[in-house]
């Protein structure tokens, strides 16, 4: 009799160690996208209405934060970690706003093209497509 129980509560105690080490087997989830915190430093200026220009986003905010663009200098300002969207709003578009930013980025520097105005400013940088803005 002491046996058969022995067994039972052997068995349970083994049916719930495999349950709960076969639920933590997953790995954490990780995100397809990127996410940095940057400060809007500038525009390129290539169309008349300035619309469809692209905006400049220097992502060294924080220190440590993985390096997605290029060092640049604009307006006598040092920048190392600049890229180039367009898809701000209307409302961050405003330098030196700072802003947390979940995005993807492409691998290889965009050149813009099909300027519209006489003399276009455009950096040779990496874009990014931006899925979510926050304030900071």
């Amino acid at each position: 009799m002491k046996i058969h129980n022995f067994f039972k509560v052997t068995f349970v105690i083994f049916i719930a160690i495999s349950v709960t080490q076969s639920s933590c087997v997953k790995p954490p989830y990780k995100p397809d996208y990127e996410n940095a915190s940057g400060t809007i430093i500038g525009k390129e200026i290539c169309s008349p209405n300035g619309i469809d220009d692209y905006w400049l986003i220097d992502l060294s905010v924080y220190p440590n934060t993985k390096q997605y663009g290029d060092t640049l200098i604009v307006n006598s300002i040092k920048y190392t970690n600049v890229v180039k969207t367009k898809d701000l709003t209307a409302d961050i578009k405003i330098i030196g706003y700072k802003v947390s930013i979940d995005f993807y980025i492409s691998k290889t520097k965009i050149e813009t093209t099909g300027y519209s105005c006489e003399v276009p400013i455009t950096y040779l940088l990496k874009e990014i497509t931006i899925i979510n803005v926050f304030d900071i």
